[in-house]
């Protein structure tokens, strides 16, 4: 009888592992572990208004640091971002700021041009130096002028290239490369908007 009981405690606790393995995600992106809390921020927008990380709070948010002048890595990371997003269940939910590190070209019109050519949901942001430097600091991300001789562009920014994700706590909680997988994006997305 009490060979009975133990196996029948032995298959409950087999069947309750099997259960919350089949129901874990394997995350895509890079994940802090634990989550890193975020200090709230506030840059203004395209529209000059005021955007705060706590606006998003309950939600997911996907920050990239960039310039509307950038030649490849900006304009196809906003491609995978928006191919990642498009029919997402909850979409609502999901928020990304493009936060400019191009102070001097990025002006409010060219920004809002450039965000809505990707998805007119998209937040672009164009602030002060001072004020964008703190924020690209908290998040352990770069950006620096590049002077580029005999070029019409006269100078470049080299700028960190990749994605952050921060969740609904304002914790930053996964990053991605330059020319991640959308799909990798996607479903990590899904779970965090299903959970």
């Amino acid at each position: 009888m009490k060979l009975k009981s133990i196996l029948f405690a032995w298959l409950i606790a087999m069947l309750l592992l099997g259960c919350q393995a089949f129901g874990s995600h394997t995350y895509k992106g890079a994940l802090f572990d634990p989550p890193m809390p975020l200090s709230d921020f506030q840059l203004m927008d395209a529209h000059q208004k005021p955007v705060k990380l706590s606006d998003f709070k309950d939600d997911l948010v996907l920050v990239y640091f960039g310039y509307t002048f950038c030649p490849d890595a900006c304009p196809l990371t906003l491609l995978n971002v928006r191919d990642a997003l498009k029919d997402l269940p909850d979409r609502e939910h999901v928020h990304v700021l493009f936060i400019s590190v191009d102070h001097e070209r990025d002006t409010p019109e060219v920004m809002t041009r450039y965000v809505n050519a990707f998805d007119s949901s998209f937040i672009g942001i164009t602030d002060n130096i001072s004020a964008t430097q703190t924020v690209l600091t908290s998040f352990g991300a770069m950006a620096q002028k590049e002077e580029v001789k005999g070029s019409a562009a006269s100078y470049l920014v080299s700028h960190t290239t990749r994605l952050y994700l921060v969740n609904g706590k304002r914790e930053l909680l996964l990053t991605y490369p330059f020319q991640f997988a959308t799909e990798d994006l996607r479903s990590d997305l899904t779970y965090l908007l299903q959970n």
